[in-house]
């Protein structure tokens, strides 16, 4: 028997929200979709906006602004916030979509945090 366990949190890239359940953030690219906030752990991201600590450091110069934003929903989950096991991130332009996919693809922290589904 074969056996196979991936405990990083899902993300469900999307073009509309579906309904939300308690233990699910949400990512959004812009802007908050209509009608969605708290209860809601909500983060927003804008595509090719570069984020680095001001101090410059090696680890994360650069990082696109959708890796800042999953990390930072993270954050939140592991200092004792609220606790979600999925993330639905709402993607409105192409370049949206790419930048999430590049980060859950080739972003070393995103990478051990998150899974894409």
């Amino acid at each position: 028997m074969n056996w196979q366990i991936d405990a990083r949190i899902p993300v469900t890239i999307v073009e509309q929200p579906p309904a939300l359940t308690a233990a699910t953030a949400l990512l959004a690219e812009e802007a908050l979709p209509e009608g969605i906030g708290p209860p809601t752990l909500c983060a927003i991201f804008r595509a090719d906006e570069l984020i680095a600590h001001p101090g410059g450091c090696a680890c994360c110069n650069g990082q696109g602004a959708a890796a800042a934003a999953l990390a930072a929903l993270f954050r939140e989950r592991a200092l004792g916030g609220t606790w979600f096991s999925a993330v639905v991130a709402v993607v409105r332009t192409p370049a949206g979509r790419a930048e999430l996919e590049g980060a859950l693809r080739s972003d070393v922290l995103t990478l051990a945090r998150y899974r894409l589904t």
